[in-house]
């Protein structure tokens, strides 16, 4: 009995030890994203990301009471800062046009979206095209889509898509359900952008 429990120790222990080891890694690959300088990528390396299906993709769907221009400025500016950990997205110059490059900043991941689409008050669609865990996440795309209300507010429909360098393979379309509630809470925390 002594011997098992000297046994579970050192393997929580090395459990504890192999999961620092992992945050330090996760760190220092979201350092060394953040610090690079990124150059957009051509129309052609674009298309390929786009053409290739993502293994998971999902939709959440939001209401907001704040007119669709109001909604498109709190996507381009600081979204998804309103998350611990998170310091936010930022654009990596003043465009905010398409193929302006934006920086998804958090303490464990990082990526360098580009912007494929931009209709100010309508459509925002971005493309990872850079990511500190590439085997984990290789390329993702983002699109919000926003229309009017009756009332005066927007609906904003945010579709993500995502395809992993490794295991590509395999769909991962089946944890969707799991995923959009969470997808749904941050989407709707947007509205602690936007004021009325």
């Amino acid at each position: 009995m002594k011997q098992l429990v000297i046994i579970v120790a050192v393997l929580v222990v090395l459990g504890a030890i192999a999961g620092l080891i992992a945050l330090v890694v996760l760190r220092v690959r979201v350092r060394k994203l953040l610090s690079t300088r990124t150059e957009p990528e051509s129309e052609s390396v674009l298309r390929t990301l786009q053409a290739r299906r993502p293994t998971f993709e999902m939709t959440a769907v939001c209401r907001f009471d704040a007119p669709p221009d109001r909604v498109y400025d709190a996507l381009t500016e600081g979204a998804f800062s309103w998350f611990p950990l998170i310091n936010g997205i930022r654009y990596q110059g003043t465009d905010r046009g398409v193929g302006a490059l934006r920086t998804l900043d958090a303490l464990l991941f990082a990526s360098v979206e580009q912007v494929t689409h931009a209709e100010p008050g309508r459509r925002l669609t971005v493309a990872g095209i850079r990511t500190s865990v590439p085997l984990a996440v290789l390329t993702y795309r983002q699109d919000f889509r926003l229309a009017p209300t009756a009332n005066g507010g927007t609906e904003v429909s945010w579709t993500v898509g995502g395809r992993p360098a490794i295991f590509a393979f395999l769909p991962a379309s089946w944890a969707a359900p799991f995923v959009r509630p969470f997808a749904r809470f941050a989407l709707g925390r947007l509205s602690t952008r936007v004021s009325a």
